[in-house]
C-alpha cells in the first residue's frame, strides 16, 4: 500500500508548472523576439491571397496584357499563389535595374510580372517583401530554372528573392492557354 501525502503531490505540481511556465515564457520571447525582426504579427502564416489588378507576360520580346477581370489573370493568380503560400526560402539575391530591363526588353526570356493596387505582404520569417505592389516572376531565362521571385516597390527593386517549390503549373497554364509558348 502506497501513501502519497498532500506535500509530495503538490511538489509535483510545483514543478510541472514551473516548466509550464518556462516553455510558454520561451515561446513568447521567440514569437515576439521574430515579430520585431520582421515587423510581421503574423509572419508564421504562410498564405498568400494578393490579387493583382493587371498582368503583363513579356512572351520573348512581345507583351501580353491580361486585365484585372480576366479569367486567365485571375487563375495565374491563383496558381503563384498557391506556390508562393507553400514553403518557401528567402535568398539574398537582389533584382539589380540592369537584370529588370533586360527581363523588359530580352527576346530570349519569358517573364510574368503582376500588379497590385495595394502594397502586399508575403509573410515568412524574413523582414523583406513587405509592402511591395510588383511581383516579377522569370519563367524562362535567367533566374528561371531556380523557381525564384522577385519584388518591385513603386517601380524599383526590392530586396532578395524567395525560392518556391515550382512555377511548373503557371507556365503550363500559360502555354495551354495560347498566351505564350517556350522558345
Amino acid at each position: 500500500m502506497s501513501y502519497h501525502s498532500s506535500q509530495s503531490s503538490g511538489r509535483t505540481a510545483s514543478v510541472l508548472n514551473f516548466l509550464l511556465t518556462v516553455f510558454f515564457a520561451i515561446l513568447f520571447m521567440v514569437y515576439f523576439s521574430l515579430t520585431a525582426y520582421t515587423k510581421d504579427a503574423l509572419w508564421f502564416y504562410s498564405v498568400f491571397e494578393g490579387e493583382p489588378t493587371l498582368g503583363v507576360i513579356r512572351c520573348y520580346g512581345t507583351e501580353v496584357v491580361l486585365e484585372q477581370s480576366s479569367e486567365q489573370l485571375q487563375t495565374i493568380s491563383g496558381l503563384v499563389n498557391e506556390q508562393i503560400s507553400g514553403d518557401k526560402r528567402w535568398d539574398e539575391l537582389n533584382l539589380t535595374d540592369e537584370t529588370y530591363l533586360d527581363y523588359q526588353t530580352n527576346s530570349r526570356m519569358m517573364i510574368l510580372e503582376l500588379y497590385y493596387d495595394q502594397p502586399q505582404r508575403i509573410h515568412s520569417q524574413s523582414p523583406f517583401f513587405s509592402g511591395f505592389d510588383t511581383l516579377l516572376i522569370p519563367l524562362d531565362g535567367r533566374h528561371s530554372n531556380t523557381n525564384i521571385l522577385f519584388n518591385l516597390v513603386r517601380g524599383k527593386p526590392a530586396g532578395g528573392s524567395f525560392h518556391v517549390e515550382t512555377f511548373a503549373p503557371v507556365l503550363e497554364y500559360i502555354e495551354s492557354s495560347d498566351l505564350c509558348k517556350l522558345q
